[in-house]
């Protein structure tokens, strides 16, 4: 790997692991418990049953039970912060392929019209050839979806790290804007990558230095392995090790296959 790209990858340090939640006393989310206002404090969502108890530790009994602004109580819940989908899907020659890109399309329409109701995004990046598009930037539109979507194709090389290396780049550049983003990157592809990164570069150790990288930025990742059944090929499970990936393998990876490969907890 050359220097530029060792010196873009060391510029941003972890930022948390694992599936985000936010804790506050806002009107969204699961009620967890109750807990007295700050000072000066409005309070727009009561606990009516937690008011209550305080008020009649107060009053130690005493008939009747009168609730005082001081032992009002507020509801805190626990709510799912936004969540981003982004499918980095093999359109390489060796995925014969087709059928499989028909089917990440159809995943991620499914999945937008469930985002659209749960406030998540979701995008697409392709790569083939000799490197990776976007070919739909973070989105919960499915006309918008279905525009970019339309006329990808399958063929050429497969340029798997740089696929990784710009699906970093677009999940850490939504993270800085949003800083509790729950990221999901659903990785699509047979794993036979033939393209470094950089000119006569080291692809394992590419893919391993990206992987680090990915659940620095706390980014899930699910790596579908598109080979058919019997296949002797172990390629994606190695790659999907090296991304810290959960790693799925179906017989016929259909849209339905590919949405139920990202739950739990995005799909539903």
């Amino acid at each position: 790997m050359g220097a530029g790209f060792d010196i873009a990858l060391a510029r941003r340090k972890s930022a948390g692991r694992g599936r985000r939640k936010t804790v506050g006393a806002g009107d969204r989310g699961r009620f967890i418990r109750a807990a007295a206002p700050a000072p000066g404090e409005r309070v727009r969502d009561p606990a009516v049953l937690a008011s209550i108890q305080a008020a009649a530790l107060r009053g130690a009994g005493r008939r009747p039970l009168e609730v005082l602004p001081r032992d009002i109580r507020k509801k805190i819940r626990l709510a799912r912060g936004a969540g981003l989908i982004l499918f980095l899907v093999d359109a390489s020659d060796s995925m014969g392929a087709s059928a499989q890109l028909e089917a990440a399309k159809g995943a991620v329409f499914a999945l937008l019209r469930a985002a659209y109701i749960r406030r998540d995004r979701v995008g697409l990046i392709a790569f083939r050839g000799q490197e990776a598009r976007v070919l739909l930037p973070p989105a919960s539109s499915v006309h918008l979806a279905r525009k970019k979507l339309e006329g990808l194709s399958s063929g050429g090389a497969t340029p798997f790290a740089d696929g990784l290396f710009k699906a970093w780049k677009l999940i850490r550049a939504e993270k800085l804007k949003n800083a509790l983003l729950q990221t999901v990157l659903v990785i699509v592809s047979d794993g036979e990558a033939n393209v470094a990164l950089a000119p006569g570069g080291n692809m394992g150790g590419e893919i391993r230095a990206l992987g680090q990288r990915i659940r620095a930025e706390g980014i899930r990742s699910v790596f579908v392995d598109t080979n058919p059944p019997g296949a002797n090929k172990t390629e994606a499970a190695s790659f999907a090790r090296m991304l810290g990936a959960e790693y799925r393998r179906v017989s016929r990876p259909g849209s339905r296959e590919l949405v139920q490969a990202v739950d739990p907890p995005y799909a539903g």
